[in-house]
């Protein structure tokens, strides 16, 4: 699927666009019936990119308890196999060129009861120049005012890197936030969808999420996007390699 011009014109005003119904049923039965597999260990994932919510130990770690599934296409062809979706890259190429890699990808489970996180910017967590990643975030579940979705500032990535000074504690991990005084509430636009609809946003748009304050899960996947062209900032020795979706190598750049 290829945008059209008013949704590229529309990604670069606001930061971030819904597409309704871009995932299949069976493509959206298939990620949840991966997602059952990893919580009862019935495939091999490793526990180290799996993480749980606050408190959750033990017999607790299940489907319910589940926070966030990191790295999941490096460890799943299921997840790799998503993320070449024709229809994701010809839709990355209108916004991003004909070049394409996958930074990587995360599963937020938001299980019922499931925290909130805060204001922050995907990008000080990346580390690539341009700062210009664009992530597609699948909705696995229907998204809601009540169970957690995404609530975004329009047209905050045109705006530059925010200072990210506030420490965010989720359980015992230390994580970080941008101050409350530095978000224009006036802009807030919350995300909601339905199940298999995706929304795309920007690596430099503020974004947060609310707690899910409903007995359902709210999964979303989201897979991250960048230019072949995009280049490295952090210590040569400790750059991942990227596999290529489309297009070309640059082998001066990631």
């Amino acid at each position: 699927m290829k945008l059209s011009a008013n949704q590229i014109d529309q990604f670069g005003r606001d930061g971030y666009l819904i597409v309704e119904d871009f995932v299949s049923s069976e493509r959206v039965q298939a990620l949840t019936q991966r997602i059952e597999d990893i919580a009862a260990g019935r495939t091999d994932f490793p526990e180290a990119c799996i993480e749980y919510e606050p408190g959750a130990t033990g017999k607790e770690r299940n489907l319910n308890s589940l926070r966030k599934i990191n790295s999941c296409s490096i460890h799943d062809p299921l997840f790799f196999e998503h993320a070449r979706t024709p229809a994701f890259l010809d839709a990355m190429e209108g916004l991003l060129g004909p070049d394409l890699k996958q930074y990587g990808d995360q599963l937020f489970m938001k299980p019922p009861g499931g925290m909130e996180k805060t204001y922050h910017q995907d990008s000080a967590y990346f580390n690539i120049a341009p700062m210009n990643i664009i992530t597609i975030w699948v909705a696995l579940d229907d998204v809601t005012l009540d169970n957690g979705c995404l609530w975004v500032v329009a047209g905050s990535h045109k705006e530059g890197l925010v200072d990210h000074s506030e420490k965010w504690m989720v359980g015992g991990r230390q994580d970080k936030r941008v101050p409350d005084n530095a978000i224009d509430r006036n802009r807030e636009k919350p995300i909601v969808m339905q199940v298999g609809s995706c929304s795309f946003h920007h690596s430099l748009l503020l974004h947060r999420s609310g707690p899910n304050n409903t007995s359902e899960h709210r999964r979303g996947l989201a897979t991250h996007y960048m230019s072949s062209q995009a280049r490295w900032t952090a210590a040569p020795e400790d750059k991942p390699d990227y596999p290529l979706l489309r297009g070309r190598e640059f082998p001066a750049c990631v």
